[in-house]
C-alpha cells in the first residue's frame, strides 16, 4: 500500500513537473539559445520574489549573452483565446506553463521591431483587468490595440512644442521657488531624493491638475502624501505589482491592483472637484488637465500662434469618459513626477563626483544669461546646451524604464534568420543594457557629458532610447525635459555639488518598484558658489 501511495504521489509530481516545463523546449526548438528556467515561474524568478530588479535581471542577461542579436528566456504565461479589443478589454485565458519570452540583443533589430516593423510589436502587452484597476486599464501606457492608436491619436497635441511653450511659466514659477527654498535652508547634508520629489510634486501639481502644492514648506501637504503613497511600495504590493505585469493570471485572479482603492478614489475626487469648479466659473488655465478638457468637449484642441503648422485637431470617433481624463492626468503625475525626481536625484549624485562637468555647467548658465540681460525665458533655455549634454548622460546610465517591453501581435520573421515569432510572444530590451554596452559608449561608467557632444554624435540608432523609439515612444518626452533642465539651472547657478559619505555608490536599485528607482536616499553636500 505504502508502495503504491508514493507511485501515485511520484506520478503526481511528474504530471505536475511536466505542466509546469511543458514550453522549455520552445525556443531549442526553433534552433535559438534560452536561458535556464524553473518549473511554473520559467527564468524569471528573481524578478518576481524581488530578489532582483528587471532591469539588472536583463541588464545581466545582457552581459552573459554579449555577441548574440537575441536570446529566449521564459516567463509565468496563459494561452489567450479570445482578445476584444475595446474599452473593457477582455481575454479568456488557460494556462500553460512558462510561455516564451525573447530578449533581443542587437540594436538594428530593436530598431525593426520599435519603428519599422511595429505594426506586428503594438502592444506593451501589460494586461491590466479593467473591473480590478479601472484607472491603470484606461492609461495610455497600458492601453492596446486600436483603442491606443485612437488616444494616442487623440493626446499627441497636446504634447506639442506650441503646448508646452505654455507651460513653460508654470514649471518657472515652481523652479523659482525651489531655488529660492534652496537658498534660505542651506544645509550640510541634504536628502536630495526627497528634496526634488518635492519640487517635481510641485511641477505636476500645477500643469497637470492646475493646483498650487508648496511641498517644499509643507511636506505633509496632503497631495504630497498621495503621491508619495504611490511610490511607498512594501513587499506586498511590490509582489502584487510583479505579478500584474508577468504573471497576469494569478493578479487576475485575486483582483491584484497597481494602487490602491484610498489613491485612485482621491485622484479621481480631485480631479473631478477641478472640472466642476472650473465649468461653474468658466475659468480656465493653461495646463494639462484644461487640454483634456477641451479634448472631451470637443473632440480637439484649437490652434495657437506658436504652431500654425502643427495637427490639434482630433478626427479620432474616440470619445473622453471623465475616467479617461483621471487616468491620463494620474499617468501624467506617475511619470512626471517620479521619472523626472529619480533622474535629477541621479545627475546630482554623478555631478558631485565630476566638478569639470559643473565648472562647464556654470560656464554655460553664464554665458546664456549674460547674453539675455539675466533673463531665462523659454527660448533662451534651448541655449542651456551642456545642462541638455547632463541630462543625456544621466539618461543614458540611469534610465527610468529600463526595460522596453512588446508583445508580437501577429506574426513574425526576424529578419535574416530562419526564426518566426509568434503571436504573443513576449519581447524584452533592455534600455539599461545597451546604453551601459562599451560596444555603443566608451567606458560606460564613467559620468562624461561630453560624449553627447554635436563632435560626438551616438552612432548606432537605438544605442541610446532613454523615452523609448517609434510610435510608443513616451509622449511626453519633450515636457519631462523642461523641469529637468530648469531644477538643474535652480541648483547649478547658486551652488556646488560635494559628495556625501551618507550616500551608497553606485546605487541599488529597488526590486519592488517598476521605474529604476534607488533603493536608498541619496545624500549630497551643497556649498553656495556664485550668483548669475
Amino acid at each position: 500500500m505504502d508502495a503504491y501511495v508514493l507511485g501515485l504521489v511520484a506520478v503526481l509530481v511528474l504530471i505536475v513537473f511536466k505542466l509546469g516545463t511543458r514550453n522549455h523546449e520552445y525556443w531549442r526548438r526553433k534552433g535559438v539559445e534560452s536561458v535556464g528556467a524553473v518549473p511554473f515561474v520559467g527564468s524569471m524568478w528573481p524578478v518576481v520574489s524581488l530578489r532582483e530588479h528587471m532591469a539588472d535581471f536583463f541588464h545581466r542577461l545582457a552581459i552573459e549573452n554579449k555577441g548574440k542579436k537575441f536570446v529566449g528566456y521564459f516567463q509565468v504565461g496563459y494561452h489567450t483565446r479570445k482578445s476584444v479589443i475595446s474599452r473593457n478589454q477582455s481575454r479568456a485565458r488557460t494556462f500553460q506553463g512558462s510561455t516564451p519570452g525573447l530578449l533581443v540583443l542587437d540594436p538594428e533589430l530593436i530598431r525593426s521591431i520599435l519603428i519599422s516593423d511595429f505594426s506586428h510589436f503594438v502592444d506593451h502587452g501589460f494586461e491590466i483587468d479593467p473591473e480590478a484597476d479601472p484607472m491603470q486599464s484606461r492609461n495610455l501606457f497600458n492601453m492596446s490595440g486600436q483603442y491606443w492608436k485612437e488616444m494616442r491619436s487623440m493626446l499627441s497635441p497636446t504634447f506639442s512644442s506650441g503646448k508646452i511653450k505654455a507651460l513653460f511659466p508654470l514649471v518657472q514659477e515652481c523652479a523659482t521657488s525651489f531655488e529660492n527654498y534652496m537658498l534660505s535652508n542651506k544645509s550640510q547634508d541634504i536628502n536630495i531624493k526627497d528634496l526634488l520629489a518635492r519640487f517635481t510634486t510641485n511641477v505636476i501639481g500645477s500643469c497637470a491638475f492646475g493646483i498650487t502644492v508648496n511641498s517644499l514648506e509643507n511636506p505633509e501637504d496632503k497631495f504630497r502624501q498621495m503621491g508619495r503613497k504611490l511610490f511607498e511600495v512594501d513587499f506586498v504590493q511590490g509582489f502584487k505589482n510583479s505579478c500584474i505585469f508577468f504573471q497576469p493570471q494569478i493578479a487576475n485572479i485575486f483582483k491584484f491592483r497597481v494602487f490602491s482603492e484610498e489613491l485612485t478614489n482621491f485622484f479621481r475626487n480631485l480631479v473631478h472637484e477641478i472640472m466642476d469648479k472650473r465649468a461653474k466659473s468658466g475659468n480656465t488655465r493653461k495646463d494639462f488637465l484644461q487640454l483634456l478638457i477641451q479634448l472631451k468637449e470637443k473632440g480637439k484642441l484649437g490652434s495657437t500662434d506658436d504652431e500654425p503648422n502643427e495637427n490639434n485637431e482630433s478626427s479620432i470617433g474616440l470619445k473622453l469618459t471623465d475616467d479617461d481624463i483621471v487616468a491620463q492626468a494620474l499617468v501624467f503625475f506617475i511619470g512626471g513626477f517620479e521619472s523626472t525626481s529619480m533622474t535629477l536625484t541621479y545627475t546630482l549624485m554623478e555631478l558631485a563626483r565630476n566638478p569639470e562637468a559643473q565648472r562647464k555647467a556654470r560656464a554655460n548658465i553664464k554665458e546664456v544669461l549674460q547674453r539675455h540681460d539675466g533673463i531665462l525665458s523659454f527660448q533662451s533655455m534651448q541655449e542651456l546646451t551642456y545642462l541638455d549634454k547632463i541630462a543625456n548622460e544621466t539618461l543614458r546610465m540611469y534610465p527610468p524604464l529600463a526595460v522596453i517591453n512588446r508583445i508580437c501581435t501577429k506574426q513574425y520573421k526576424i529578419p535574416n534568420t530562419n526564426v518566426t515569432l509568434e503571436k504573443g510572444t513576449a519581447i524584452a530590451i533592455s534600455v539599461k543594457g545597451i546604453q551601459n554596452d562599451p560596444q555603443y559608449f566608451e567606458d560606460p561608467e564613467t559620468f562624461n557629458p561630453d560624449r553627447f557632444s554635436d563632435e560626438n554624435p551616438v552612432k548606432t540608432k537605438c544605442a541610446f532610447m532613454p523615452f523609448g523609439e517609434g510610435p510608443r515612444q513616451c509622449i511626453g518626452m519633450r515636457f519631462a525635459k523642461m523641469p529637468l533642465k530648469l531644477g538643474l539651472f535652480s541648483i547649478l547657478r547658486h551652488f556646488e555639488v560635494l559628495q556625501s559619505p551618507n550616500t551608497v555608490y553606485p546605487p541599488e536599485f529597488d526590486p519592488r518598484q517598476f521605474f529604476l528607482a534607488s533603493k536608498h536616499d541619496i545624500y549630497v553636500q551643497l556649498r553656495e558658489c556664485c550668483d548669475y
